[in-house]
């Protein structure tokens, strides 16, 4: 059995039959919701006091959301969605939107920098659908929103929570109210709107690795009908990986960001909302480290044979050395050996017995491995700049409501790394990326039919451009990559629910969208270093070669994403669904080739049909929420990112399914207590391959998917005597194994593990004041949060996740 049979543990037949077994017990609970849950819940909880307890507020609070467009509670909302409030994800102690993975069921969400060192670019999957690379002429499979505003590009996507009022995932395929690149799913972020009143809030955190953050909130009210309201935040902490050149801690935080926002509530009937932000993050880039070397050579020395020097002849059981036609093209880190050895005089090369490393300064090897330390020496920093403008007008008229999106934003970000983790030039990298995106969405929404007959229409532009360049210096090669990119998309869409019975809502939706992208690829060689006449792949890297053609290349592709869903209210506190939707994904330019082509390589849009059954109920008067949902996705034209040369390509690859079950609950037993519980389950399988992807089969696993993602929280509310108020919170989650890249790297896999994060609240009388301490990662567990690998390369690089850290937070509010 292969590591990778050893990993996951049960052959292909028997996780179809769990997954099955799945399904069959979570229709089982539907059945059970629908049938049950009307004795249990005969009445409302009736709404919390002022002084509620922690426990109080987090157990009756009613999250309205608006992942159909318009307001509703999100129990009575017929599709997949966690929604967390504001309050909710600081009494957790996040600070960064990807914390919210540890208790969502089948979501991952990393920060993933990937070869170009940006230290916050996000990479997240929904139900086995997404995307981890930043390229521009990469489109993401998770949309993400702030206030109704998409953000198209990963890089800056790893949202600070500063005066957030909830948070919205919604799990499966988006495409006929969110539209492209929402396949898995869409990540919807909401800050807290001004308000007519003046109040405002200050909260400082310090903690371990010299942490020292700060939020301010101010709202002020300038009127009987305007407000405004700014919100800041700076967050500071320490890298805990040392780089030894230059003393630069690695993997440290550096940020700061506001938000202004104004309300015009011209009438109850009319309202205007405007809101500029900005975020800038500056560190020393993120904290990867070498963990290991692949010297595999098909060119140099294939067998790992004794060696014997050029000129010799052919002996049974030995290699005979040709320089420079044997020149380990096909391996950078064999090649600087091989070079530092017969052109340097350097013993990097062992001859008998044969080993392909040695001590010397110029050699590289495991003298370089290390989880706290980096040996680099070439420029290492990542800087972004975004900032935005949005308009939100909202119009009612009787019985229609009109409401106008208007946004514009920007990124300006560079960012370099030093990917072979030595004094040595192997791998070098340097990013330079400057995106502009504007976009207007129209809604108008309705109801008729006595409220039977709700209905939503809508059209959406969007219009994006920039440009990236990449500056790559490797072992035999000094050359630029990148371009320059656009992006224009036209969609129209509508909805329509009927409640045709007393209990029953029929939605059916459709979506047409237009993509018409374009991109000038800027890509030239500067310096030939392979020794000899034996070039890469045979290519002339002469300099001031075009690495592809300097021509603009255009593309442009639309599609139709159609869904339907049918929702029955068994009771006033249980309903049952059923969904058919479908999205798709843009297809794009691959931007990092080398060695030289004659044209620019492209590839397809990828399309995801799901079929979903799902319940939501809520039982023992409201105190014990219960939601789960089993699912089907059909996953066409796979964008699987593999290596077929010095750079990663996207390829149209294969066909696959998933199947999937999830469960959430939440119970508030009386006596101050409270829990939360969820449990993700994933069964991803390639269908079909196609021929020309020879770097993945059949018995391929999904990059970044966990089989199992589970979670629990507990808190406990103590009122004192004085009126103040002790709360202790644990919560837990566990993710099964996963590979880290398509070609499923065993030096890359990330076994399962554990994470536990402990706090404890004091809550003065009357609220107003506050103080928590907590430790995150108590158990200190050791996991990688991204893995990297290059089958030029060759080298094995890992970004371990933070170890454990205290910290302590005040917080005052008006």
């Amino acid at each position: 059995m292969d590591r990778a049979e050893t990993y996951w543990g049960m052959d292909m037949m028997e996780r179809f039959e769990a997954s099955d077994g799945m399904m069959v017990a979570a229709a089982a609970l539907v059945a059970l919701a629908a049938l049950g849950a009307a004795p249990a819940i005969a009445q409302d909880a009736s709404p919390p006091p002022q002084d509620a307890s922690r426990a109080d507020l987090l157990s009756q609070q009613d999250i309205v959301v608006t992942a159909r467009k318009r307001e509703e509670r999100a129990q009575e909302t017929p599709i997949a969605i966690s929604a967390f409030s504001g309050d909710s994800l600081a009494a957790r102690g996040l600070d960064k939107v990807d914390g919210i993975a540890t208790f969502t069921p089948n979501l991952s969400f990393q920060n993933n920098p990937s070869f170009g060192g940006a230290s916050s670019s996000a990479a997240i999957y929904i139900r086995g659908i997404g995307q981890k690379e930043f390229l521009p002429t990469t489109e993401p499979g998770v949309g993400v929103y702030v206030d109704g505003v998409y953000v198209a590009r990963s890089v800056g996507a790893l949202l600070d929570l500063v005066d957030v009022e909830r948070v919205e995932v919604l799990r499966g395929p988006q495409g006929t109210l969110f539209g492209r690149n929402t396949i898995g799913g869409a990540l919807s972020l909401t800050t807290t709107r001004p308000e007519n009143r003046l109040a405002a809030g200050v909260q400082i955190t310090a903690g371990r690795y010299d942490r020292v953050d700060a939020r301010a909130m101010l709202n002020v009210p300038l009127g009987d009908t305007l407000s405004a309201r700014l919100s800041v935040g700076t967050f500071n902490r320490d890298g805990y990986v040392t780089r030894l050149a230059d003393g630069k801690d690695l993997g440290n935080v550096n940020t700061k960001t506001g938000r202004l926002q104004l309300r015009w509530e011209a009438s109850p009937d009319f309202e205007v909302n405007l809101a500029l932000d900005s975020t800038d993050d500056r560190s020393h880039g993120p904290a990867l480290t070498l963990s290991g070397i692949d010297y595999r050579s098909a060119v140099f020395n294939p067998n790992g044979l004794p060696m014997l020097p050029p000129g010799s002849p052919a002996t049974p059981g030995h290699y005979v050395i040709d320089p420079p036609f044997d020149a380990p093209v096909d391996n950078f880190a064999l090649l600087n050996n091989y070079i530092a050895t017969f052109l340097g005089g350097q013993p990097c090369l062992g001859f008998a017995p044969y080993s392909p490393q040695g001590s010397a300064a110029a050699c590289y090897g495991d003298q370089y491995l290390s989880r706290t330390q980096d040996f680099g020496t070439a420029p290492q920093y990542s800087r972004n700049k975004l900032w935005g403008a949005s308009g939100t007008i909202e119009w009612t008229i009787g019985a229609v409501t009109l409401k106008s999106i208007t946004a514009y934003r920007r990124l300006d970000g560079r960012f370099a790394r030093d990917g072979d983790h030595s004094p040595l030039t192997i791998t070098h990298f340097y990013d330079s990326l400057t995106d502009k995106q504007f976009s207007q969405e129209l809604q108008l929404t309705g109801a008729t039919a006595d409220n039977r007959l709700k209905y939503l229409v809508g059209g959406y532009y969007f219009n994006e451009k920039g440009n990236n360049i990449n500056i790559l210096d490797f072992t035999p090669v000094n050359f630029q990559s990148g371009g320059r990119f656009t992006t224009k998309s036209y969609a129209a869409f509508g909805q329509l629910t009927y409640t045709f019975a007393e209990r029953v809502d029929l939605t059916a939706g459709v979506r047409y969208t237009k993509d018409d992208k374009s991109f000038l690829p800027d890509q030239t060689i500067f310096v030939d270093r392979t020794p000899g006449e034996q070039l890469i792949g045979g290519s002339p890297n002469t300099p001031k070669t075009r690495v592809l053609p300097y021509e603009k290349v255009s593309r442009g592709e639309d599609d139709v994403t159609p869904m339907i869903n049918l929702a029955w209210r068994a009771t006033d506190r249980a309903m049952v669904y059923a969904s058919y939707s479908n999205g798709f994904k843009s297809g794009g330019f691959v931007q990092r080739v080398f060695p030289p082509l004659a044209a620019t390589p492209q590839y397809d849009a990828e399309k995801a049909t799901a079929f979903e059954l799902g319940f939501k109920s809520e039982w023992l008067d409201r105190r014990l929420t219960l939601n789960g949902a089993v699912f089907l996705t059909k996953y066409d034209d796979l964008q699987v990112q593999v290596f077929t040369g010095v750079a990663p390509v996207t390829k149209n690859a294969a066909r696959a399914e998933i199947r999937g079950a999830e469960l959430e609950a939440r119970l508030s037993p009386g006596g101050g207590f409270f829990i939360e519980a969820s449990a993700g389950y994933l069964d991803p399988a390639y269908k079909k391959i196609d021929p020309a992807a020879t770097e993945i089969t059949l018995a391929s696993r999904f990059e970044r998917i966990s089989k199992w993602t589970l979670s629990a929280s507990l808190l406990k509310s103590i009122t004192l005597g004085n009126g103040s108020e002790l709360t202790p919170r644990v919560d837990w989650s566990y993710r099964s194994g996963f590979f880290m890249d398509a070609l499923n790297t065993a030096e890359l896999y990330q076994d399962g593990y554990h994470i536990v994060n402990a706090s404890i609240a004091y809550d003065f009388a009357g609220r107003a004041f506050s103080l928590i301490g907590g430790v995150t990662n108590l158990t200190n567990s050791r996991y990688t949060q991204t893995g990297i690998y290059g089958s030029s390369f060759r080298q094995y690089e890992q970004l371990f996740a933070r170890p454990r850290e205290w910290y302590v937070t005040a917080k005052w509010k008006l």
